[in-house]
């Protein structure tokens, strides 16, 4: 049964078959059929060799396309062009519409040309055996807008699919395209002719953002593809990285390196793919005018998201201007570093991954060049520096700023914090203006910091200094001046070992500075409290230094080489010598309101000027609270306004009026002339010993001897030396010469002394009228001689005033009624009364003992018109005693009377033919014991002149 079903079947299907043949042999014409969703109309079929099919239009609907691209739909052609060559002999569809494809499809004998969504294919073919070749007219790929012109060779047997030909993609790019295939892989070779760019790949290639920028923006010019081969797997639908090499060409080329920068020219950049790796090489290029030949960029794991990265090398040798660090900066490389002149070798690469930071390694290497960091300029000859990331390492390196730095630094700078540290040889560091030198380091290893963020400020911890460098300005704060002391002469020379100091040198060479110092040593007082810190301010320039402290009771200008130094109520003590030292040469300094201590006296300085020229002084002003032995006659001289000099071993004063001139010469000679002033000389204090030759003049100048024993004088001269001493006074008609030689003789001479120069002396009305006269010499300390007097009256002296009272009172005693006589004698004679006791000559020889101070009158005689003094006198001044014994030869008008009558004179007056009475002197000089016989000799006298009368009568008549 089921052998008669197949036989059935089979004589059905060969009926079926045969039935098919005829008709297909003799052609079947249709006008349209339809079934499904499947519809055509004018259908013709015929079989001749092979089957000829025409049809007008195919549609089948709701049918989704499997083809989305023109790649896809050719190799759904390739893959079905054997069947269909093998069946059909002529194929000519006008029009078929599957889902929103529409094609159009004809194949003659050796002609094919298939139009629709996704290409247009026009080629001749041939079939040999399993070899298909395609004479390719024409391959237009519509969704890609690509041309392709030809020959496919296609081996069926082996799956293998030969294409040699040319393309050209939307008229930007053409040129030749070799490719060769089988199941797996795709071999392919393609070039180009001139391109504007290869943007168009970015829709067909994936890559990273630094990548493409590369690929696609960064480089624009002529380009041209050599070659690029390579292996594409056609399973994956992947290429075959390792296979693919490549080779392009850009010429007249712009490259921007970075989208902030401007482009860089090449006439020809180099592009060269391997290994998933493109090399970009620049010939020539040139940024703004700055040639950066060498420089290159490397993509390496190009197509890599994980692994890719970009990296950018950069070469110049020119400057580190403005051009080349814009470069770096656009990098975020910041280097704080400017170059001016010279030039530097410049390598820099940039390793930029895709998906980490970027990486920075540099070297820069530079000869004979200024640089400047932020507003610090400086020079080197030669140096080096490395770039790492964010760190900047200087590597030996010279570095000289103007003539203030000379080192050999090592630096290591953070560009992100803008922070540095670094040592350095300092071969000089000097801080100074056009005259004065401030600060001199030699020879010496330091640690320093430098701080870019605003300003350039280094820090030098040895010697602990801050140096900013701004833009019109350098500051510089030293911290501990005590650290710099070793390094600075100006420090050394003022003896400035503490304190702190800020000094600002502006762009015109001026320096102001603001100082703090301490544990000075200077010669200087404030309210007898020693100074030993100042808070000054300060300029210098070239034309002057000014320094003020803030008080401003302390002024300093140096203008040139020549110092005026200020001082206002201060003390200058220079009473010890290291005082003097610190005090300077060469300077000028006006004294106001200021003591100048020193060390036997001192001077207060009103308003003076005093000059130090190397070793001389010279001074002018007004200085006040004198204690010099110099009066104006009145009160001591306290105020002077003088001028002088002090050069070598000579001193020179002289008062401004020139009343006051002196002299000083090797502290040896003393020479003083005074005018219309006073000179007064103490016994116990003052001393000219130390003076090997002594002059002194006056002129209407008196002498004032202990402060109360005033020696007038019209003009004296005091000389002395070391072999003899003279002092030589006149005042009016009278002299007064003292000489002391080299044996200690003394000699004084005093003549026509008048009253007034007595009594000015002692300061009370002692003599009026007359003169007096002395004489004396001696030796060693003890001297004697004779004074005598002339036509003088001795006033107001009390030991005579109570003695001559008494004696003036006796003649009543003996007689009342010769009372008479002896008054008229003391009116008419001009004698002794209370007014004085007229002396018309005298004379006293003396002995003066210096040592013990003890006067000696050996003999006093005095003749007046009343009385006569006869006897001694002992003084000591030491214990201001007095030992006297007088005889007062008295009542002479009495004795003139009785002279004149015979007989009487004898009677009255004795063989003496006077009345005298001795009167002893003892004590205390200032309240004596007064001593007398006078009342004796008064009750004795009547016996007396009774026994003469009895005992001598011839003597009566005598005259």
């Amino acid at each position: 049964m089921l052998l008669k079903k197949i036989i059935a079947f089979i004589l059905f299907f060969l009926s079926l078959m045969s039935f098919l043949v005829f008709f297909l042999i003799n052609g079947i014409n249709l006008d349209s059929f339809s079934f499904g969703n499947f519809s055509v109309s004018k259908f013709y079929i015929k079989i001749d060799k092979k089957l000829i099919v025409r049809i007008d239009e195919i549609i089948i609907k709701d049918k989704k396309t499997k083809v989305h691209s023109s790649f896809e739909d050719i190799k759904s052609m390739i893959s079905k062009a054997p069947m269909i060559l093998d069946f059909f002999q002529s194929i000519n569809i006008e029009t078929m519409k599957i889902a929103d494809n529409t094609f159009k499809i004809r194949l003659d004998d050796d002609y094919i040309y298939i139009d629709n969504k996704f290409v247009n294919i026009a080629s001749q073919y041939s079939k040999e055996g399993d070899i298909l070749n395609l004479n390719i007219y024409s391959i237009y790929l519509k969704d890609i807008d690509l041309l392709l012109l030809g020959k496919i060779k296609l081996d069926l047997h082996n799956n293998i699919l030969v294409f040699l030909g040319k393309y050209d993609y939307k008229n930007l790019v053409n040129g030749q395209l070799n490719i060769q295939t089988n199941k797996e892989e795709l071999d392919f070779f393609i070039n180009s002719g001139e391109m504007k760019d290869i943007k168009f790949l970015k829709k067909y290639v994936s890559l990273d953002k630094i990548a493409e920028s590369w690929m696609y923006d960064n480089v624009n010019g002529k380009i041209y593809l050599d070659y690029l081969y390579g292996k594409f797997n056609l399973k994956t639908l992947t290429p075959i990285l390792k296979s693919i090499k490549g080779y392009a060409r850009v010429t007249d080329a712009k490259v921007k390196f970075h989208g902030d920068l401007d482009a860089v020219e090449t006439p020809l950049i180099n592009l060269q793919y391997e290994n998933d790796g493109l090399l970009i090489n620049l010939e020539k290029p040139i940024f703004k005018g700055i040639s950066i030949d060498g420089s290159f960029v490397n993509i390496q794991d190009m197509t890599s998201l994980k692994y890719g990265h970009v990296d950018v090398t950069l070469k110049a040798t020119h400057m580190l201007d403005d051009n080349v660090l814009g470069i770096l900066k656009a990098y975020k490389i910041n280097l704080p570093i400017k170059q001016l002149s010279g030039s530097t070798d410049a390598n820099v690469h940039l390793y930029i991954p895709y998906d980490s930071p970027m990486k920075t390694f540099g070297v820069f290497k530079s000869k004979d060049s200024t640089f400047k960091i932020n507003d610090f300029e400086f020079y080197s000859k030669q140096g080096s520096v490395d770039l790492i990331n964010s760190d900047v390492i200087i590597k030996d390196t010279d570095f000289m700023h103007k003539d203030m730095i000379d080192a050999k630094v090592n630096l290591k700078i953070n560009t992100k914090t803008m922070d540095s540290k670094g040592d350095a040889l300092l071969n000089k560091l000097l801080i100074k203006s056009d005259n004065q030198e401030i600060v001199n380091i030699e020879n010496k290893k330091i640690d320093f910091a430098i701080d870019f963020k605003e300003n350039t400020k280094f820090t030098i911890d040895d010697v602990d200094t801050q140096i900013l460098f701004q833009n019109n300005s350098t500051d510089i704060n030293i911290k501990d001046i005590g650290k710099i002391y070793p390094y600075s002469k100006l420090l050394k020379d003022l003896d400035i070992k503490k304190g702190d100091i800020s000094i600002k040198l502006d762009d015109k060479s001026n320096i102001s500075f603001l100082a703090n110092l301490y544990e000075l040593n200077l010669p200087l007082k404030k309210e007898g409290r020693k100074i030993d810190s100042l808070r000054l301010f300060g300029l210098i320039n070239d034309k002057q230094t000014t320094i003020n402290t803030y008080s401003n009771d302390l002024k300093i200008d140096i203008i040139k080489d020549k110092i005026n130094l200020i001082i206002n109520s201060y003390d200058i003590d220079l009473s010890d010598d290291k005082n003097k030292n610190n005090i300077g040469e060469d300077l000028s300094i006006r004294l106001i309101n200021s003591n100048i201590l020193l060390k036997d006296n001192s001077f207060y300085s009103m308003d003076s000027n005093i000059d130090l020229i190397k070793d001389n002084v010279f001074f002018d002003g007004t200085f006040g609270k004198l204690d010099i032995p110099i009066t104006d006659g009145k009160n001591k001289i306290k105020t002077l306004n003088i001028k002088g000099y002090s050069k070598k071993d000579l001193i020179k004063v002289i008062s401004k009026d020139k009343n006051i001139d002196l002299t000083l010469k090797n502290d040896d000679d003393l020479y003083l002339k005074l005018k219309n002033f006073d000179l007064m000389y103490d016994t116990e204090t003052t001393s000219v010993d130390k003076y090997k030759n002594v002059k002194i003049e006056g002129k209407n100048s008196n002498i004032i001897v202990n402060s109360k024993y005033k020696v007038l004088s019209d003009k004296y001269n005091i000389t002395a030396n070391e072999n003899k001493a003279i002092f030589a006074l006149n005042y009016l008609n009278g002299k007064i010469k003292y000489i002391k030689d080299i044996n200690d003789n003394i000699s004084l001479d005093a003549k026509d002394i008048n009253d007034n120069f007595v009594n000015t002396f002692f300061d009370k009305e002692l003599i009026k009228g007359g003169t007096f006269s002395l004489t004396a010499d001696g030796k060693d300390n003890f001297m004697s001689g004779k004074m005598l007097f002339d036509k003088n009256r001795i006033l107001n002296l009390n030991i005579l005033n109570n003695i001559i009272t008494l004696v003036n009172t006796s003649p009543a005693l003996i007689n009342p009624l010769l009372a008479i006589p002896a008054v008229f004698g003391m009116v008419t004679n001009g004698g002794f009364n209370l007014n004085g006791y007229a002396v018309n000559e005298g004379y006293v020889d003396f002995t003066y003992d210096f040592d013990n101070r003890i006067l000696n009158l050996l003999k006093i005689h005095t003749i007046g018109n009343s009385v006569d003094f006869d006897g001694y006198a002992t003084i000591n001044l030491k214990d201001s005693t007095v030992d006297s014994s007088v005889d007062l030869i008295f009542m002479k008008d009495y004795s003139k009377i009785v002279n004149f009558i015979p007989g009487l004179s004898y009677i009255f007056l004795g063989d003496d033919k006077r009345v005298s009475t001795k009167v002893d002197i003892t004590g205390n000089l200032n309240d004596p014991q007064i001593n007398t016989n006078l009342a004796k000799d008064s009750i004795s006298a009547p016996v007396d002149v009774l026994k003469r009368i009895i005992t001598s009568p011839a003597k009566l008549f005598e005259k």
